[in-house]
This record gives C-alpha cells, sequence and structure tokens, in this order.
C-alpha cells in the first residue's frame, strides 16, 4: 500500500505544469542594450541581410527612446528612435518603434524573471529579425570595458565587398583583451593583433580591430553595446564589406 501512494504521488507530481514565470509591472524599466539579425523584405528586392545594434530607455510612462544602428546588407545607417511598449506580468514585452524617416517596426518577446534580458523578435511582414535586450548601465566610462573576452564574429559578405563574392559565410573566433584604457589584443588561430575601441557615456562603444588569418590582415569596423555590468558587449560590423554581428563575453 505504501508503495502504491508513493506511485501515485509521484504521478501527481510529474504531471503538473512548470510554474510559470512572473514578472512585476517595473521588472523592465530602465536602459537596455540591443542586438538583431536577420534578413528583410521590406523596402528591398527579396530578401537582404540585416543586423542591427543600439541601446533603448522603457521608461515608467510606457514610452521607449533611443538609438539604433543598421545595417541592411552593407548600407549602415543610425537613427534616433521613439515608441511605446506594453509589458504583462507573463513577462511578455510588445514594442513598437519609429525612426526619424516616421516608418514604424514592431516587435514581441518574453523577459528573464526580472527583467535582466528580454529575447524578441520583429513581427512585420517581410521581417525576420530576432534579438536580445540586456540591461545596460545607466552610464559607461572607458575603463567600463576591461579584461579577457571570448569573442566571436559572424555574418556574411555584402555587396561592397572586394575579397569574397556577395553572401560568402564568414566567422571569426578568438580571444580578445581589453586593457581599460582604449586598446584591444586579439588572439586567434591565425595569430595575434591589435585594435582600439572608445566607449560612450551612454556605453555605445567604437571599435576598430585587426584580424589575420595568418597570411594576410584586415581591419574590423565594428559598433557595440556594453551590457549585463560590462560582462558582455554586443556588436555589428560597421562597414561595408560585411552584414556581421559579434559578441564579447567575459571569460
Amino acid at each position: 500500500m505504501r508503495r502504491l501512494l508513493s506511485l501515485l504521488f509521484l504521478m501527481v507530481i510529474g504531471g503538473l505544469p512548470a510554474s510559470a514565470q512572473v514578472c512585476g509591472s517595473a521588472d523592465v524599466q530602465g536602459a537596455y542594450g540591443f542586438q538583431l539579425s536577420g534578413t528583410t523584405t521590406i523596402g528591398v528586392d527579396g530578401p537582404q541581410p540585416l543586423v542591427a545594434i543600439g541601446r533603448l530607455v522603457f521608461d515608467a510612462e510606457r514610452v521607449v527612446s533611443g538609438v539604433s544602428s543598421v545595417d541592411l546588407n552593407g548600407y549602415f545607417l543610425g537613427n534616433p528612435v521613439t515608441g511605446t511598449y506594453e509589458f504583462k506580468t507573463d513577462c511578455t514585452l510588445t514594442f513598437q518603434l519609429q525612426d526619424d524617416s516616421g516608418a514604424f517596426q514592431h516587435f514581441t518577446g518574453v523577459a528573464k524573471e526580472g527583467g535582466a534580458s528580454v529575447e524578441f523578435h520583429q513581427t512585420d511582414d517581410g521581417a525576420g529579425g530576432h534579438g536580445v535586450l540586456e540591461k545596460t548601465p545607466n552610464d559607461c566610462k572607458t575603463e567600463s570595458f576591461h579584461g579577457s573576452y571570448a569573442f566571436a564574429l559572424s555574418g556574411t559578405a555584402s555587396q561592397f565587398a572586394t575579397d569574397q563574392p556577395a553572401g560568402s559565410v564568414f566567422s571569426v573566433q578568438g580571444t580578445v583583451d581589453a586593457d581599460g584604457v582604449g586598446n584591444l589584443a586579439l588572439t586567434t588561430a591565425g595569430g595575434k593583433t591589435t585594435g582600439s575601441y572608445k566607449l560612450d557615456s551612454d556605453c555605445i562603444a567604437e571599435m576598430e580591430l585587426g584580424v589575420s588569418d595568418g597570411n594576410s590582415a584586415s581591419i574590423l569596423k565594428m559598433r557595440g553595446v556594453l551590457v549585463n555590468e560590462g560582462k558582455r558587449l554586443l556588436a555589428v560590423e560597421s562597414d561595408p564589406a560585411r552584414t556581421a554581428t559579434a559578441r564579447f563575453t567575459a571569460k
């Protein structure tokens, strides 16, 4: 009898659904860095690769504002954005952004409990972008980005590439050391190279980083945003040759 009761207890417990996430109404208030990647057919002929980076602030009045930099197949543009958002206790977030051309983009996603990060995607017809929002400090200094970071960059050659056909896939992986005063050192299988960075007070970074394949070297230009208390930097390549995303993750 005792064994039967134990089995019945396990069956009942095993059949219960996992507890749902619960968020507070203010969990997503504050500043976030974001990174988005995918393809789009909006305003272009056929699917085109797209990546974006930026910083958004969600306030207590359900207003969102910030800056967004978008690379559409080699065309790199930066715009201020404004909009509105709705956040529910089941941790779902919906928001819309309007750029200075008047165009709107619409997004939806789910936050982790506490609002530290949000996985989201664009919902407009023809859009295929997926991304992440992560909390960013209210204020940054150059020394906010320092230490050793695992580095991973991937993307495709754009229509402006001269060294490889458009659409060619490429990737770079290695370790980046940031010294806290604006200098970078990258170690990959191809060797060691150097670079530099500037981190503005809004935690937006401008970066140049040498990359070598053992035979030749090139310079990657990137724009990024520091998130997660300086433990991660989300970035996109900003030169026209490639449409790519990168992440620096503290080791």
